[in-house]
């Protein structure tokens, strides 16, 4: 599932990474770090899935309450991460930011592609 996930929000980000490049570095570092800030999100995303698969098996309750923690902990390290990372970039960086950001959580839609279920 991870790889899937992985290489289709890689690539997006990439790209926009590298339009960016085209444009002016200065702009590319900002698109680096919405990059960064996806793959975080994705990788947290994919942990706490599997987590919530595994445990689901021996207890359903269980497993869905790690889904509802894991939502809220995301939310709060995006967050974190995004002050952050603009509170250090010029403020001509914050719209490669979100938009690297954006593009690629919407190649998420490619994983969700056929499923009845988010965690199918």
């Amino acid at each position: 599932m991870l790889s899937k996930v992985f290489k289709i929000q890689a690539v997006i980000g990439l790209v926009v990474v590298g339009v960016y490049a085209l444009i002016g570095l200065d702009l590319a570092v900002g698109a680096a770090y919405g990059f960064f800030v996806g793959m975080m999100n994705v990788l947290m995303l994919s942990f706490t899935f599997d987590k919530a698969n595994q445990r689901s098996e021996k207890d359903p309750k269980a497993g869905m309450l790690i889904l509802y923690v894991s939502a809220v902990v995301r939310f709060v390290l995006l967050a974190v991460l995004f002050i952050v990372g603009l509170f250090f970039l010029e403020e001509s960086q914050v719209f490669p930011v979100v938009l690297t950001f954006v593009l690629m959580q919407l190649g998420q839609l490619f994983n969700l592609r056929g499923k009845r279920r988010l965690t199918d």
